[in-house]
């Protein structure tokens, strides 16, 4: 496996089991404490949603974590987004826009956005009084987030809690915010205690190899804390289950794995581009995404490697909810990627990668990845009695 670098899913080297049945048990005990102090209030929401044409409104489940979220930026990057200047705000979002450009452009711009994050977006401050509750504050809050272009798709649902608190007195806005700072506060405590093992290493990572990328254009992304890792854990939990019925309505599943899974490097692994992403020609017996084509055939469903999210199904027209998708990601992916593939029209599941590894981020060299099959062959319901014929 080599070095564990922030988390790891697999406890003493063994295999990520206990880690699943683990992350099960908490979700459940997360969902009774939202269901418990939301219940009401995410009812208040959905009427809003349905009274002022939002969007097609969700399950209770789905809002209610997007209130948790709004808990744990708010707790973890709100000192940082009161400091932001209106400047280096414009000038950041631009810079993310220019990166879409790719080629040269993307690496000078990815240059200027590490060195300017560092400056404006990791600025500290202390803050010597309370900060208030109010929808002001939370504005600066999406503001900060947009301009790290690390948060596209939680800017997108919290702007509609945005809204929804634009609609209320300042009290019941400012209350409205409590709940879900406390939902956090009790979320950090308890996520620590019950999923804090696969994430000891985080806080490691953190002070020691992190100051390498203080200047470079993942210095937010890679520097993020213990309990975004645990929110991303419970909110994969959530997501399979929200849409595991939808999931397997599906008349085509697609399989997509991330390159670090590869056996090969970038330069000689021998994949197929196409518009949706890479196909894996089997080059090698020792690939996992060889493997894991083998096991597509079998049971059909599709494989692709997707070299980075923001390059996935870009220029595909999709028929809402007509094809699932397995995404494999690391763990502070999976909730962008999910939601990004709901908002394209997939049926999204997803699998943890074990632990991270690629080389954009966390390895100098890069880590062969790895998941739990069985895991994937549950979601994917292939029956128990061929998981035998699958061992990586």
């Amino acid at each position: 496996m080599g070095d564990i670098i922030t988390y790891s899913l697999k406890l003493n080297d063994k295999t990520s089991y206990e880690y699943y049945m683990k992350v099960s048990t908490f979700t459940d005990e997360v969902m009774f404490k939202l269901s418990e102090s939301t219940d009401i209030l995410v009812k208040d929401f959905q009427d809003y949603i349905i009274e002022n044409d939002c969007e097609a409104v969700r399950s209770k489940d789905e809002y209610s974590f997007e209130l948790l979220t709004l808990g744990v930026l708010w707790i973890k990057y709100i000192d940082k987004a009161l400091i932001l200047g209106k400047i280096p705000k414009v000038t950041l979002n631009k810079l993310v826009d220019l990166r879409g450009i790719g080629g040269f452009t993307k690496i000078a711009v990815d240059y200027i956005r590490g060195f300017l994050g560092r400056l404006f977006l990791l600025k500290e401050k202390s803050q010597l009084s309370p900060i208030n509750r109010t929808v002001e504050n939370m504005n600066k809050l999406l503001d900060w987030l947009d301009a790290t272009g690390e948060f596209n798709q939680e800017i997108k649902r919290l702007k509609h809690w945005q809204d929804y608190l634009s609609s209320k007195s300042k009290e019941e806005a400012s209350n409205i915010i409590l709940i879900a700072l406390d939902l956090a506060k009790w979320f950090e405590y308890k996520s620590r205690d019950r999923l804090g093992c696969f994430t000891e290493n985080v806080e490691r990572f953190l002070t020691g190899t992190y100051k390498r990328h203080k200047w470079k254009e993942d210095n937010v992304y890679c520097g993020r804390k213990r309990i975004e890792y645990h929110l991303n854990m419970v909110g994969a939990e959530i997501m399979n289950r929200v849409f595991r019925e939808d999931f397997l309505k599906t008349k085509e599943k697609i399989l997509l794995l991330p390159a670090c899974m590869r056996f090969q490097s970038k330069r000689n692994c021998k994949a197929i581009e196409n518009e949706e992403g890479q196909l894996c020609t089997g080059c090698t017996s020792k690939c996992k995404a060889n493997h894991l084509i083998q096991m597509g055939r079998k049971h059909n469903f599709r494989v692709l490697i997707i070299p980075h999210e923001s390059t996935a199904f870009k220029n595909t027209k999709i028929e809402k909810n007509e094809k699932g998708i397995v995404g494999v990601a690391c763990v502070l992916g999976l909730i962008s990627g999910g939601w990004k593939a709901k908002e394209l029209g997939f049926v999204p599941q997803c699998v943890l990668l074990d632990y991270c590894g690629c080389k954009n981020h966390w390895h100098e060299e890069g880590i062969i990845t790895d998941i739990n099959v069985h895991k994937l062959m549950d979601i994917l319901n292939i029956s128990k009695a061929v998981e035998a014929e699958h061992e990586l």
